[in-house]
Formats: structure tokens, C-alpha cells, sequence
């Protein structure tokens, strides 16, 4: 199947078509592709009015390369990549848990691929998303304190009428979402769908994180995080630990 008889099997607008078609015309210019992946909510047919297209490219020279463009009024970004950089990009997104290049890769669609390589690329996504992060008690130790104290912060301000306590708020509100998703091995999912995502797994704690940032009053919006708080971490901002001790030395 050719990269334009592949166009017409993808449920998209007109205008978004004739990007895609640009897009691939363009390619060429700057390498030559051996496998193209189109992702994200155009693919998806979820596309809201400032959505982006994500392309990654799979070519055989060895260096990578990130590109913002416009193409037909569709902005586009473009992650050219050699093998040992695609494969790199993937593991290093997984180790710190923000897998975004695996999920664009096993969610997106396979335009076309010369040798069958993205295909196999695509398998093993899969594989490490369905795997989880698999952290260590320690990291995930970590990962509650880091959260806690962000509500600490929050809760610090809520005496305070302003901006920087709403700030400090959906800071709070972030990390909560982050790790409710790590303590059941599970990546977060992209922030446009997090919400949504959480709600299914925890909901009573989702209304709890939607009313901190939608409650028009401090005082309410802080009593929200606090009672999500509890619900998440089983604290409502300071607890005792420890790291233990490190006895290696700081690197060079």
C-alpha cells in the first residue's frame, strides 16, 4: 500500500487530508522515510480546533530531529528517528513514566513501512504500556512525597486569596493525578485525558480533584484537596519518611 492509498483508509476532514498529503510530499526533503506513523486526535477523530498531528519517522541515518510546522492551516509535529533513537526515545519515556512516543507509536496508525521494523516497533509499544512502569517501592515512596508536599504548598496558601494559591493548587492537582495512576503500575494517560481516565478507576476521588480546581471559593477548593489528598496518598500533605542512606559519590 502506497502512503496515499493508505490516506484514504484514515476517517479524516478534507482539510486535514490535504495536509497529510503535503506532509508526506514534504518528507522526502529533509529524509527519506522508511516507516511513517500519523498520531494523535486528528487520527482519533477527536480533534478539537487547535489539534496537532503528530508524525514520527523512521529513517535509516542516525541522527533525530523535531519539527513544528504548518501544513494546509494543520500544525504538525514531525519526530524524525533513526532505529537507536526511536528505541532509545521509547525506553527512556517509560522509565520516567511519561511513555509519550510508545503511545503515539501503538495508537497511531502505520502509514506505511518499507521492512515491517515500526510494525514490530508497535508490538513492543503495546507490550510496555500493558506492562506498566513497574517502580520500585522507593520511587514510588518518592513519588507520594513529592505529591504530598505539593498539597502542603497549596494548603500553605489557602489563607491567602490570589493567583498563587490556584497555582499552586493545579500544581497539587497534578501531582495526585500522577500518582493515583503509578500506585496501580498503571502510566498516566495525557492530560487531556486523565480526568476521565481516573474517574473510572477512582471516582470518588476524581470529584473530590475536579471540585479543587472548579470550586469558586479557597476555602472549598482546599477542603476538596485535602479530601482528595486523603483519598490518594491516605494523607493530607506532611508524613514522615526516610530515604535511607546513600553511600554512593556524586558523579563527574
Amino acid at each position: 500500500m502506497t502512503a496515499s492509498n493508505a490516506l484514504t483508509h484514515l476517517k479524516l476532514t478534507e482539510k486535514h487530508r490535504i495536509a497529510c498529503q503535503r506532509l508526506l510530499d514534504w518528507l522526502p526533503t529533509i529524509s527519506e522515510p522508511k516507516s511513517v506513523v500519523f498520531a494523535g486526535s486528528i487520527i482519533a477523530g477527536t480533534a478539537g480546533p487547535s489539534s496537532d498531528l503528530d508524525v514520527v519517522v523512521l529513517h535509516s541515518s542516525g541522527w533525530r530531529r523535531r519539527v513544528q510546522r504548518w501544513f494546509n492551516g494543520t500544525p504538525v509535529e514531525v519526530f524524525f528517528n533513526s532505529e537507536e533513537w526511536l528505541r532509545h526515545s521509547i525506553v527512556e519515556g517509560a522509565d520516567q513514566a511519561t511513555p509519550v512516543m510508545a503511545h503515539m507509536i501503538a495508537t497511531g496508525k502505520i502509514i506505511f513501512d518499507t521492512d515491517g521494523l515500526m510494525e514490530n516497533i508497535a508490538d513492543a509499544s503495546k507490550e510496555l504500556l500493558k506492562r506498566g512502569p513497574c517502580w520500585s517501592a522507593e520511587k514510588l515512596l518518592y513519588t507520594r512525597y513529592a505529591a504530598a508536599s505539593a498539597v502542603d504548598d497549596a494548603l500553605d496558601m489557602s489563607d491567602k486569596p490570589g493567583p498563587i494559591f490556584w497555582q499552586l493548587q493545579a500544581l497539587a492537582v497534578n501531582g495526585l493525578v500522577n500518582y493515583a495512576f503509578l500506585k496501580r503500575n498503571m502510566y498516566p494517560p495525557r492530560p487531556k485525558l486523565q480526568l476521565s481516565a481516573l474517574a473510572c478507576i477512582e471516582p470518588e476521588a476524581t470529584d473530590s480533584l475536579c471540585s479543587a480546581i472548579t470550586d469558586e471559593t479557597i476555602s472549598t477548593a482546599a477542603h476538596s484537596l485535602k479530601d482528595a489528598s486523603h483519598k490518594i496518598l491516605g494523607v493530607t500533605g506532611f508524613f514522615e519518611w526516610d530515604s535511607g542512606q546513600d553511600d554512593s559519590r556524586p558523579s563527574n
